[in-house]
């Protein structure tokens, strides 16, 4: 129990320098919700086939790798942070919701919508797979946006937080330091 306790503390240390990891964290769980189930959107956008769905696609991908590029460079090693970068990443997580919900509307639209929708069959259970999968990545990248908003407000609520080991105090005036002659 004690070293894990140990293990906490130096966890909570490391966040109290790098508030920023809890954002990045975040960044790498949604840009993986969105790219374990790429096969799904991939077949989704081949049987829709609704104009702007590849594209909406290709721009999720694109601004899914190029926010966790960013702001991972965001934070250099004894300097202050990139406030450019950090507006990138914000800006690109904005874009990829946007682009999430221009996705959703256009399976909802082609499944639901449309004059001869179409129908959602065991075999096309893709469709599903994708149009849940907007919503979750939705809400994953809006949870990252609030933590890298709210990061200079929860990185001084970290600092107040005590990680300081306390060590026992010895009592010196009882040793007896003898002098040996070499």
């Amino acid at each position: 129990m004690k070293g894990f306790k140990e293990w906490l503390r130096k966890r909570m240390v490391t966040l109290k320098r790098k508030p920023n990891y809890i954002p990045l964290l975040m960044l790498v769980v949604s840009c993986l919700v969105f790219n374990l189930k790429l096969t799904s959107y991939s077949d989704t956008v081949a049987q829709v086939n609704e104009p702007g769905m590849g594209f909406c696609l290709f721009v999720t991908a694109l601004c899914s790798y190029l926010s966790i590029i960013g702001f991972l460079t965001a934070f250099p090693n004894r300097k202050k942070p990139k406030i450019v970068s950090i507006i990138l990443s914000s800006a690109m997580v904005v874009i990829q919701i946007g682009c999430q919900l221009i996705f959703h509307y256009f399976i909802r639209y082609g499944t639901e919508l449309k004059e001869n929708p179409i129908k959602i069959t065991a075999a096309k259970a893709y469709i599903l797979v994708a149009k849940t999968t907007c919503i979750t990545h939705i809400i994953f990248l809006s949870i990252t946006f609030l933590l890298i908003a709210t990061m200079p407000l929860y990185g001084k609520l970290l600092k107040k937080i005590n990680t300081t080991v306390h060590i026992e105090e010895t009592n010196i005036g009882n040793l007896d330091i003898a002098q040996d002659d070499y």
